[in-house]
């Protein structure tokens, strides 16, 4: 099947476009799911229920969802919701496709005289959305002999197909002329300090740099720095943590996150008087667990920034008017996932450059144009970026290239890698622009974790060794239950790769044995890894995704999950997963068979939780206490544990660990406090961890851990050869 199509509407299911009365329209992806759905099954009621299952299938969503993509569907299709032509709304049931929507691989009902349509990917030679740039456009589709008469193939429909693609390359060999492509830059360091410095902005005048500092055991401030003399001024707070400092474009202000506990403001200050804490303007609230990013319109009349309600809720973006502190949400894509997690005005104020995101590892991208407030997707990419910014120029983009990041990358619209602009030696992130109409500047970071095995003395002294360490990031350390295997995460081939080695032993006292598991084709980021019970298995968690390894076949394989929240994951058994995922808006957890390829909800009010084989007990982490409950079957009254686990999950791991004897979480959000709880005493107590992080595993033979030994952040700044 090719094209659906009734009367002058016509969808190209090879491409997500919807043809009608000559307009050409590209389809956001949910969007043609939805009308493609709807007109497979003219004239049935669907319900909501089934939508939701057959449209966003594996992702979990709101009623609230389905409505504004249904609106979307009306807009494309011109169907007026008071007067519908297409999709009738039955009340309490859900909704009806009325117009006969015919499946074929050839276009067969055009208007008379109207050419057929060629298949296209919705981007013309420009890079630019068909539904802009050849707005009334036609196109010729070469067909088969057999097919109708009206679509035979003659000359003439030849000469002008030949005709058209000319004019084409044309279009896009003058539009490549009218983009500057950058040539690579210097970098050059605006600071060199001890310690890590972060988020940086350069004044709009170039005379002071505004950056985060970090030092270990306080909380973050701010410095501004001139960049002549090189004198700073600190803004601290004794308890909130001060960041993301952002200057004003037309006033003497500067703008930044305050972030204590559950309290999250952006205020904005004059820089005369700063250090006073009363002087302090708010701008905004935003949710405890969201970290937003904002910037001001070029007019400085708003502030632009994003929010999320909850660590299972995405981002979306709002803007508050700094005259009379009014907000109001900006026209955006649905913001399920990570939402709407980066975005960037462009010099000239005219367009919002946002970055989307659901579950699955994939990058869309958008613009919006502020004045019309109209929404356009431009690309999607099958790797996620990591935040976007807009050049100089208003027309193309700069970001990060793919994790691990080494380049800044200048973008086309539609994705398309037009040039690198820096090359570094260190990891690049947070990239601003400079206002100097040609320049930027980043933060340049450097991690090196070491992996330490700690045994448990027994008869013998304790012994510390340290393991298989590279010069770079070695983490995620996790222990076989039954033999002295580990396995780890490393960045010693550039990329994150999964390895397994042996802890040293009185028949084996090597470190050198470390033999690589994974090849990951694509950029990859790694969260947590677990053995299966037996040892025969390695689980491996991705982002939103799980592959499983099989260990004496040093093979691996993908678990077929599609755009699905995943975190928190664990081993019952040999063949089942724990994981949580996102219900209305909440972690949940689930059950996962691998045989069987079926998930399936557990307890209700759970965000997620262990199986331990000590006991033959399942520890859940309860939805509205944070407390450990125990189920000694999994359909029995729990019973608590007194073991209350804050937050229940850390970067995507659970927190909520199985020991020899107990269970082990960090306790306290604010000072990172881990308890224990005894299953033979019943009872929990403070409990020291090895590691600053939630980066350890602890069995029968010891403790193994992912230690910091270098951290460092510079500031830096592109400059012209």
């Amino acid at each position: 099947m090719r094209y659906l199509h009734f009367a002058d509407i016509c969808i190209d299911t090879h491409n997500q476009l919807l043809y009608r009365q000559g307009e050409t329209i590209n389809l956001a992806p949910k969007v043609y799911d939805l009308l493609v759905f709807l007109c497979q099954n003219s004239h049935r009621v669907i319900s909501k229920d089934e939508l939701m299952e057959q449209v966003w299938t594996g992702t979990l969503v709101t009623e609230n969802a389905i409505s504004r993509t249904l609106v979307k569907v009306r807009k494309a299709l011109a169907d007026d919701p008071k007067n519908p032509e297409f999709i009738i709304t039955v009340p309490r049931k859900g909704y009806r496709m009325v117009a006969d929507f015919v499946a074929s691989d050839t276009v067969s009902n055009q208007p008379e005289g109207e050419p057929s349509i060629e298949q296209t990917d919705g981007f013309n030679r420009s890079g630019k959305s068909e539904t802009l740039a050849n707005e009334n456009q036609q196109y010729i589709d070469p067909i088969e002999p057999s097919a109708s008469k009206n679509f035979s193939v003659t000359k003439n429909t030849l000469l002008i197909a030949t005709a058209v693609m000319i004019l084409l390359a044309i279009i896009y060999a003058l539009s490549l002329k009218s983009t500057v492509l950058l040539q690579t830059k210097q970098v050059k360091p605006l600071t060199r300090e001890v310690g890590v410095e972060q988020y940086p902005a350069v004044s709009p005048d170039l005379t002071q740099l505004a950056y985060r500092k970090d030092i270990s055991g306080k909380p973050s401030y701010i410095n501004i720095e001139n960049l002549s003399s090189h004198v700073k001024l600190s803004i601290t707070h004794a308890r909130g943590a001060l960041s993301k400092p952002v200057w004003s474009p037309t006033q003497d202000k500067l703008a930044f996150l305050y972030q204590h506990n559950s309290v999250c403001m952006i205020f904005w200050a004059e820089l005369a008087d700063i250090k006073n804490k009363d002087t302090w303007q708010d701008i905004t609230e935003c949710g405890a667990q969201a970290s937003p990013h904002f910037v001001f319109s070029p007019d400085g009349q708003y502030l632009y920034f994003n929010d999320r309600q909850s660590a299972s809720h995405g981002y979306q973006i709002f803007r508050v008017n700094l005259a009379n502190n009014e907000k109001d949400i900006v026209n955006q894509p649905i913001t399920n996932g990570l939402g709407n997690y980066s975005f960037d005005i462009s010099p000239d104020g005219e367009r919002l450059l946002m970055i989307n995101s659901e579950f699955s590892p994939t990058t869309r991208i958008y613009t919006l144009e502020i004045k019309s407030s109209t929404l356009e997707q431009t690309a999607q990419l099958d790797y996620l970026m990591r935040s976007v910014l807009w050049h100089h120029d208003n027309e193309t983009i700069i970001h990060p290239s793919p994790h691990p990041a080494y380049e800044l990358w200048q973008s086309s619209l539609t994705g398309n890698k037009l040039a690198v602009v820096a090359s570094n030696t260190s990891r690049v992130k947070q990239v601003s622009r400079v206002n100097n109409g040609e320049d930027f500047s980043f933060v340049s970071y450097l991690l090196n974790k070491d992996i330490h095995f700690k045994s448990i003395a027994k008869t013998k002294e304790q012994v510390n060794v340290e393991l298989n360490n590279s010069t770079v990031m070695d983490y995620l350390p996790t222990l076989a239950n039954n033999t002295n295997q580990y396995a780890f995460v490393s960045k010693r081939s550039s990329s994150a790769e999964v390895y397994l080695g042996t802890i040293p032993g009185e028949q084996n006292n090597s470190t050198e044995n470390a033999k690589q598991l994974s090849h990951f084709n694509n950029p990859v980021k790694l969260y947590d890894l677990a053995f299966s019970p037996n040892d025969s298995q390695l689980m491996i968690l991705a982002d939103n995704q799980i592959y499983v390894a099989n260990i004496d076949e040093m093979s691996m394989k993908k678990l077929p999950f599609e755009n699905i929240a995943i975190v928190a994951v664990s081993w019952q058994d040999e063949n089942n997963l724990l994981l949580s995922t996102v219900k209305n808006a909440d972690w949940t957890l689930m059950a996962y068979n691998i045989r069987e390829q079926k998930l399936s909800r557990m307890q209700v009010g759970y965000q997620g939780g262990l199986y331990s084989a000590v006991d033959n007990s399942f520890y859940l982490i309860a939805d509205d206490s944070s407390q450990v409950m125990k189920f000694s079957e999994i359909s029995a009254e729990p019973l608590s544990t007194g073991l209350v686990c804050q937050p229940s999950i850390i970067n995507r791991k659970l927190n909520l660990k199985a020991t020899p004897d107990g269970l082990v979480c960090q306790s306290n959000t604010e000072n990172k406090q881990y308890s224990h709880y005894s299953f033979t005493q019943k009872t929990s107590q403070m409990w020291q961890s090895p590691t600053s992080g939630n980066d350890f595993i602890v069995n029968k033979n010891g403790v193994i851990y992912a230690k910091m030994k270098r951290s460092v952040a510079d500031i830096m700044q592109t400059s012209s050869l």
